[in-house]
């Protein structure tokens, strides 16, 4: 771990995004060792995240999935289509594959579960601030499915309904009737509850 740290620069500035404001302080305090001079900056939602972004030019953002205003997910995927270049790190109380996969998907450039220890998190921010990119950890039974196919798993494990899942991705009710058909046949199930049901029984959610 030492070693990795004394590649890093002098100064660093991070953004850090979650709607806990315990778990932003513990987080602070777990990353001041990374470097000598460490700017830390919080959000506790997308809004306060992008005031951030209008501020400042940061080494690295650390983004929770849940967020209550707009999901980690659709904000990640706002940000690269704005073509903006500051890397992303997924930091999330979930450790499902279904999520790393999403989230690496969407252009993340790491996965980093909340039950990492400071030691852990340290060694995973150090190596995503060197330009390494953390794989998404693979269960033995890899979900064949598109990008778009477990964002709509997700959601439906969320328990949306699909004018929700409609609004939240941007897309038809038939795009997403589509793609939950296909999730049924791939998991041979005939309804939404059979559906989730199947996907955590193969470690998918």
């Amino acid at each position: 771990m030492t070693t990795l740290c004394t590649a890093l620069p002098e100064q660093l500035r991070l953004l850090l995004v979650d709607d806990h404001r315990i778990f932003l302080d513990g987080l602070s305090l777990a990353l001041a060792p990374l470097c000598p001079d460490l700017h830390i900056h919080t959000a506790q939602n997308a809004d306060e995240a992008e005031a951030c972004l209008r501020q400042h030019d940061f080494d690295l953002i650390l983004l929770d999935l849940r967020l209550p205003d707009v999901p980690g997910l659709e904000l990640l995927q706002r940000w690269q289509r704005q073509g903006r270049m500051t890397p992303v790190a997924i930091l999330s109380a979930s450790d499902s594959n279904l999520d790393a996969q999403a989230a690496m998907a969407a252009g993340a450039l790491g996965f980093i579960p909340k039950s990492a220890d400071g030691d852990d998190l340290r060694q995973a921010v150090t190596r995503v601030l060197l330009g390494e990119t953390l794989q998404a950890p693979v269960s033995g039974d890899k979900p064949p499915l598109t990008p778009r196919q477990q964002e709509i798993l997700l959601l439906l494990a969320d328990g949306l309904p699909n004018k929700a899942i409609c609004r939240r991705l941007g897309v038809s009710e038939d795009t997403v009737k589509t793609h939950l058909k296909a999730l049924f046949q791939e998991l041979d199930v005939h309804n939404r509850t059979a559906c989730v049901s199947a996907a955590r029984q193969r470690g998918w959610l």
